[in-house]
């Protein structure tokens, strides 16, 4: 079995279709954000997966808080998934997946990689996120586009996978814009 590529048909987690290599759309995302707070909470995305004769079922919800110093809920199947910070100023996120192990999102080299805890010092990641090629090498690789490559050790959690990916991701972005808009507030 070779590794899975999942690639974002666009570039928003929140909101995209998880393509297969056979162009067949695995999984898709959707966010609806409410005008106001509904049981506080601001918004919430749901992550379906297709099944083998194109049915849909859902995998995931992500509520996301009204309150920005609360945490997020996250449903993977039946089981509510606590995501814990686990850096002080870093990104890095845990989490114990459905084969009840731990696995923590990092950012490395500016890439979204997962990887299984206390596994050892060379523990090979299970997920890895590589963003779109940008900017002036774009007119060379158009056909290149977001994708989380999952190898084979990662397959049998996949739905927990692409469900904290999306989290992770956009948790990610958020706090990316937030340190761009303190960067650029004058200096008074």
């Amino acid at each position: 079995m070779s590794t899975l590529k999942l690639t974002l048909s666009r570039g928003d987690p929140l909101q995209t279709d998880f393509v297969a290599t056979d162009n067949k759309v695995m999984y898709t995302s959707e966010t609806i954000t409410y005008p106001r707070a509904l049981h506080g909470s601001r918004a919430t995305t749901t992550v379906t997966r297709r099944d083998p004769v194109g049915g849909l079922l859902q995998v995931g919800v992500i509520e996301w808080p009204a309150n920005p110093h609360d945490r997020p809920q996250l449903v993977i199947g039946t089981r509510s998934v606590e995501m814990t910070k686990t850096g002080l100023y870093t990104s890095p996120e845990k989490f114990q997946a459905q084969d009840g192990r731990i696995y923590e999102w990092q950012i490395s080299n500016s890439r979204a990689q997962l990887v299984p805890l206390h596994a050892g010092h060379n523990a090979a990641y299970v997920a890895t996120f590589l963003q779109s090629s940008q900017g002036f090498f774009r007119v060379w690789n158009r056909g290149s586009s977001a994708s989380l490559f999952v190898p084979p050790e990662g397959v049998h959690i996949l739905d927990d996978i692409v469900v904290t990916f999306v989290y992770f991701e956009s948790q990610w972005r958020d706090r990316e814009r937030h340190r761009a808009r303190i960067w650029d507030l004058p200096a008074t």
